[in-house]
C-alpha cells in the first residue's frame, strides 16, 4: 500500500519539529526549490534531503507530479540552513498494512537504488535558491 503524500509530509514535518523550536531560535535560512529529474524525466514522490555539512537540522521536501520540490526546515518553516549541504534523494515508501512487521520498502521504479546512494553537494545562500537535481 502506498502512503499518501500528505500523510508522509505530515509525518516528516512532525519529525522535523523536534522539541518546539520557536522562530527566534531558527538559524539563518534560505528558501530552496527545484526540479528532480531521473534519467531525464521529472519524477514524482521523490524525497529530497539537504543535510548541512557543518551540522544541524536537515531540510526535506517531496516532489510533485512535475518533479518540483520545496524544502521545509520544520512543520511551520520552509527553507534550509545557509551553507554547504550534502544532498540525497530517496523513494517514498510502501508497506503491507496486513503485516505490520514487514519492512517498508521503496516502490519499484521510483528512484533506482543506485541513485539513492549518490551524494551531491549544493550551497544554500540567503534568499531564494533554485537547485535542480538530475540523476544519474
Amino acid at each position: 500500500m502506498f502512503i499518501p503524500k500528505r500523510i508522509l509530509t505530515a509525518v516528516l514535518g512532525l519529525i522535523l519539529v523536534g522539541c518546539g523550536s520557536e522562530a527566534k531560535d531558527l538559524p539563518d535560512l534560505g528558501s530552496v526549490s527545484g526540479v528532480v529529474k531521473i534519467d531525464g524525466e521529472p519524477t514524482e514522490d521523490v524525497i529530497v534531503t539537504f543535510a548541512p555539512v557543518s551540522g544541524g537540522r536537515s531540510s526535506t521536501g517531496i516532489t510533485d507530479s512535475s518533479g518540483y520540490y520545496e524544502l521545509n526546515f520544520n512543520s511551520t518553516t520552509s527553507g534550509a540552513i545557509i551553507g554547504q549541504h550534502n544532498v540525497f534523494i530517496s523513494s517514498n515508501v510502501e508497506h503491507d498494512p496486513n503485516d505490520p512487521e514487514a519492512p517498508m520498502v521503496p516502490p519499484a521504479g521510483n528512484v533506482p537504488r543506485d541513485y539513492q546512494r549518490i551524494e551531491k553537494q549544493a550551497e544554500v545562500k540567503a534568499g531564494d535558491n533554485e537547485i535542480d537535481l538530475s540523476y544519474p
